[in-house]
């Protein structure tokens, strides 16, 4: 019971320092060996260990880069899935697939018109791999580690607003795909008197920096008053993305996640994975 209050209180802590230092979601965790335990169930025997991770994000601001005519446009709002991953060859390689809800608005301006469309709570999904590419325990388990992954959502619009009052629609379209390759490099604090990485029985923080190159498609129009608005098939105005994030590697089979990203986006997210 100590040891899950002592988990609780440090995640807790994370969530509130990575949003200030702009961290985000391309980890929890941030390399296929985490956690260290064989398992909860320790499937590993039988069909092969498999983790499932939650994740929750939310999107302060995205800007976007839309049609001819459209400027100010922009995306925010949450994301909340469910991944599970399955890691293979030694825990080198591990694909996943995530399932959830999303929670999304777009606003742009077109014609000196501002719009909106909110999104309502829906489907969305996604997949990806996570490939450890290098590994150096003598200095402090460093490690490089590479995840591209791919997520989409296509919700029903929940409402939208155009010059800010609410209208009626009678034709609606909103859809969010994403992608993104990054490159993540983590090194490894044991906490306590025992220096012993890559442990299972230990407490230990794995704080980590990355970039990431990423790019998203927002495809959102409705006709009001038989007055078209189209969005015009909007990407991601700045596709660099600056990811800093921190693990907290719990015995045995848990690990806790805080991350954040700026320049291309500002975002943060919290998490937690646990290895069946």
């Amino acid at each position: 019971m100590k040891a899950v209050k002592v988990s609780a209180a440090i995640f807790i802590l994370l969530l509130f320092i990575c949003p200030t230092i702009m961290a985000a979601p391309a980890g929890n965790p941030s390399d296929t060996k985490i956690p260290y335990g064989d398992g909860i169930l320790k499937l590993k025997d039988t069909i092969g260990s498999v983790k499932i991770s939650l994740d929750a994000e939310s999107i302060i601001e995205r800007k976007l880069k839309g049609a001819s005519g459209v400027t100010d446009a922009e995306m925010e709002g949450e994301w909340y899935l469910i991944r599970f991953g399955y890691p293979m060859l030694e825990d080198v390689l591990e694909p996943y697939v995530k399932f959830g809800l999303s929670h999304l608005e777009t606003s742009w301006k077109e014609s000196g018109v501002d719009l909106k469309i909110k999104g309502d709570n829906d489907l969305a999904w996604g997949i990806g791999a996570r490939f450890l590419a290098y590994e150096i325990p003598r200095y402090n388990n460093l490690k490089f580690v590479i995840d591209g992954q791919y997520r989409n959502t296509n919700p029903d619009i929940d409402a939208v607003a155009v010059n800010d009052p609410s209208r009626t629609v009678t034709a609606s379209e909103f859809k969010i795909s994403e992608w993104q390759i990054s490159g993540i490099v983590s090194m490894e604090f044991p906490l306590g008197k025992r220096k012993r990485y890559g442990k299972s029985d230990i407490y230990s923080i794995i704080p980590y920096v990355g970039l990431a190159y990423s790019d998203c498609k927002v495809e959102g129009k409705f006709t009001h008053s038989s007055t078209d608005y189209d969005i015009g098939d909007a990407e991601s105005d700045d596709k660099v993305v600056l990811i800093t994030g921190c693990d907290f590697v719990c015995p045995k089979n848990m690990s806790l996640n805080a991350e954040g990203r700026l320049i291309g986006e500002t975002s943060v997210s919290g998490g937690a994975t646990f290895k069946f």
